[in-house]
């Protein structure tokens, strides 16, 4: 938002300080200051003059020979303006002022030329060219601009400056719109002087908004508001006696320096009262009102044509301002084309409303379109401003348009009132708050600027402060007593109240065991294991449980799903890993990616919905799932338990993986299968390969193994000791071993077995499982890494073969293995 501070100073006087200190008062009291723009800027050197002569040039039939005056002496310039004459008075560019050339690219300085051979001593310009476009709109593109239009040619003094000439002396002051979203009251100048008044301790002038003698008679258009939640208050009256033309210089000067291009003399009073008090207004031309104005839903496949050209189909969600038979206005947003003002207005009515900040918001982003009114609706503005705005509308015309006249009366109402209830707070919640010793009177007298109510109650130990809220700052901003400590506190001013660390006790927070879980869990599976994390939904297509086979009336339906594509809520982490697995298999050779979520199961009572009643949510366990896949790795069974058990050893809890039991899922290969088992015979999770029928109708190109775990059922069984076992002082020695052994043999039987010889082994790593008709019909080769840790020596060779030799006989004796040499 823009500010003019002219404008400001009509209604409070400013102290003489600098912009900076200025802009950095607002930004640390009121609202962010983006920027300062002094306007006038960029005109050095541009000065009025007039065209004393104006002949063909010589030598070019498209440039003319002017003899210019600038009161100090003549000049002669070449120029190739379009509406060039004798007598008018022009923007002349001495040397060395800076313009664009036709509008376009770098600031160039004016120099002294030869223009086909006549000299030319400076320049007649164009609005684009010295970026007074808005103010001077071309009707053609070699047009320069003729001050006639704006300055009496028998008052002025030729070879004043341009920017003094047309009164180009004020401030820009650029607000940061992000940080008055919570305050209506500052989107207009006059809230904006009154919150600058509270500031410097200055008297802040009454707004300008004459009564209407008029207001007693009937209005005369009949006025009917079907809907009173949406539209919240109106007030509207007719004008007669309307001629239209430009808006007085300082009204387009304000326009100007609050952003706003000037349009006409009422188009540009309705934005002027919207710039003022933040006030939205509107004008229709009142001979093309059939009837009289009806507020109303709009109908289904109504349609209308908006100000800006575009055909508007309308629903009944969107709020329009009607005739008796056509709408006429996108309420809070736009007016309509047929309704518009132009030259041969000659009778307006002026609308000045109060709509609800919701409905002006959906029906914006309906149609993309939002306008300074509706972002100034969408913040809840007061509706006692309705007719306030609308006394200042007829006001400003009566001023400006001296033949205009009131026909009959006004109409308005308000349907609507900000729940406005006196807050209580006490001096010592205010210094608890802020943290400083606040004095009553300051505090009283800051609420006071502010335009707060304030009553004072003292009893022995405190003073309690009944403090009632002004309707403008009570539509959003001000409801809780909490807001009455910030207005203290920015007035008082933050960089004054001194920084101390608060004093309570400082204790831990409670021990979250299944978030703590969480973490060590991705660490290690990330930085250990060579795992990537992955974020899936909460939420489950109906259409890939399906190729997965699952089970859907055993998951929960949303009745409103965030996504209708996804109205399921998860059990398991399995499909999501699948889904990732679908969509990087086809570009990776490899995927390894875990993911730790909540699942729901609506099966298993949760926590209780509320504290005051019995019913319970679905239980919502934390899992870990993770899968590997790898092209040419047809065992990614071993992958998966080589990190299953790194994590666990991490963890430092025992496991073991059990092949038996049922399974309860079809994604699941019956043949690769295990539960994982903790000590006491608690099932944790499980371990497995896709099943290949899954995999294939999921375009899974490669075999893959997924492992899940219940973080929940793991938790019991961590201990928070961790011991210390020194690095052995002797080399450990690993042997390789390979041998052929009925299928029905486990990984499990053979590391018992091999436990029960030597005392010395410490580790069996399992690392290939190969079988096929070469080696027998129902027979598997297993190889294992065995590794020998000495304890009080380093072992020669003769001594680790003994040991290794027992190894083998064991597996001979107990399992009928036979050793492969080759």
């Amino acid at each position: 938002m823009k500010l003019s501070l002219n404008w400001l100073k009509d209604f409070v006087d400013i102290p003489k300080i600098s912009l900076e200190d200025f802009a950095y008062d607002l930004s640390s009291k009121v609202v962010e200051v983006k920027g300062i723009n002094t306007l006038g800027t960029g005109l050095e050197n541009i000065v009025v003059g007039k065209i004393v002569r104006a002949e063909k040039h010589p030598n070019a039939d498209q440039l003319k020979l002017c003899t210019v005056d600038i009161g100090a002496k003549n000049l002669s310039i070449v120029c190739g303006g379009s509406n060039v004459a004798e007598g008018m008075l022009v923007a002349v560019g001495c040397i060395g002022a800076k313009v664009t050339w036709h509008g376009e690219g770098d600031l160039v300085a004016i120099q002294k030329v030869s223009i086909r051979g006549e000299v030319s001593e400076g320049m007649i310009c164009a609005s684009d060219e010295i970026g007074l476009h808005d103010l001077f709109p071309k009707t053609d593109e070699k047009e320069i601009i003729d001050l006639g239009e704006k300055l009496e040619i028998r008052n002025l003094k030729l070879g004043i400056p341009l920017a003094e000439a047309l009164g180009i002396n004020d401030v820009m002051i650029e607000i940061d719109n992000s940080s008055l979203n919570h305050r209506p009251d500052l989107w207009g100048h006059y809230g904006m002087a009154r919150e600058i008044a509270a500031v410097y301790k200055k008297n802040l002038k009454p707004y300008p908004a004459r009564a209407i003698h008029a207001a007693k008679k009937p209005s005369a258009l009949s006025v009917v508001v079907k809907d009173k939640t949406l539209c919240r208050a109106y007030s509207g009256v007719l004008m007669e006696g309307i001629s239209i033309g430009p808006s007085p210089a300082w009204m387009q000067e304000r326009l100007l320096a609050a952003g706003q291009r000037p349009i006409n003399s009422i188009v540009d009073i309705t934005n002027y009262v919207m710039f003022e008090l933040g006030q939205p207004t509107h004008a229709f031309d009142a001979k093309h009102i059939e009837g009289g104005i009806v507020v109303r839903e709009a109908r289904e496949a109504e349609t209308m044509v908006t100000l800006d050209g575009e055909k508007r189909n309308l629903s009944s969600e969107i709020l329009v301002i009607a005739d008796e038979k056509k709408p006429i206005a996108l309420a809070g947003i736009m007016g309509g084309a047929k309704t518009s003002v132009s030259e041969h207005t000659t009778s307006v009515w002026f609308e000045s409303a109060n709509f609800d900040p919701v409905s002006v918001r959906k029906a914006s982003k309906t149609f993309g379109l939002r306008t300074e009114g509706s972002v100034r609706w969408e913040k809840n503005q007061d509706p006692e401003n309705a007719l306030l705005g609308l006394k200042r509308l007829v006001a400003l015309t009566q001023d400006i348009i001296p033949t205009a006249k009131i026909r009959g009366g006004i109409f308005s109402e308000q349907y609507w009132y900000p729940k406005i209830k006196p807050l209580k707070i006490s001096l010592s919640f205010i210094e608890q708050k802020i943290g400083s010793k606040i004095n009553k009177a300051e505090a009283v007298d800051t609420l006071q600027r502010l335009c707060f109510g304030v009553q004072e109650k003292k009893t022995k130990q405190d003073t309690t402060l009944t403090v009632q809220v002004p309707s403008w700052r009570a539509t959003k901003d001000i409801s809780l007593k909490e807001d009455l400590v910030e207005e203290i506190a920015r007035m008082h001013g933050y960089n004054t109240i001194q920084t101390i660390l608060p004093r309570f006790p400082i204790q831990p927070p409670q021990r979250n065991a299944i978030r703590d879980l969480q973490k060590r869990t991705q660490q290690i599976l990330a930085f250990e294991c060579g795992y990537a994390e992955v974020y899936s939904y909460s939420f489950e297509s109906r259409e890939w449980l399906e190729r997965l086979e699952e089970d859907l009336s055993q998951y929960i339906e949303l009745e409103n799903p965030l996504a209708k594509d996804r109205p399921l809520l998860r059990r398991h982490l399995i499909p999501g890993l699948l889904e990732v697995a679908e969509k990087n298999l086809h570009r990776f050779d490899s995927v390894k990616v875990f993911e730790v979520g909540r699942v729901f199961h609506k099966e298993t009572p949760g926590v209780l919905a509320t504290p005051e009643t019995s019913d319970r949510l679905p239980a919502q366990p934390t899992q870990l799932g993770f899968l590997s896949a790898q092209k040419g790795d047809e065992t990614p069974f071993f992958a998966a338990s080589g990190a299953l058990e790194r994590l666990f050893e991490r963890l430092h809890v025992s496991y073991c993986l059990h092949a038996h039991g049922k399974i309860h899922s079809k994604i699941i290969h019956p043949g690769r299968f295990a539960k994982i088992i903790m000590v006491g015979s608690a099932m944790v999770g499980t371990i497995a390969e896709l099943h290949p029928q899954i995999q294939e109708k999921l375009g899974i190109p490669y075999r893959a193994a997924i492992v899940q775990i219940t973080l929940d059922d793991l938790v019991p069984f961590l201990h928070d000791t961790s011991s210390y076992k020194p690095l052995p002082p002797y080399p450990p020695v690993v042997r390789d071993v390979a041998f052929v052994v009925d299928c029905s043999v486990t990984h499990d039987s053979v590391v018992n077995t091999l436990q029960k010889g030597s005392p010395f082994l410490a580790d069996v790593a399992l690392f290939d499982v190969f079988s096929g008709t070469q080696l027998g019909e129902h027979k598997k080769s297993m190889a294992y890494h065995l590794t020998y840790q000495p304890k009080e020596k380093t072992w020669t060779s003769e001594e680790i073969d003994i040991m290794h030799a027992e190894s083998i006989r064991l597996l001979k004796t107990s399992l009928g293995a036979e050793v492969r040499t080759s």
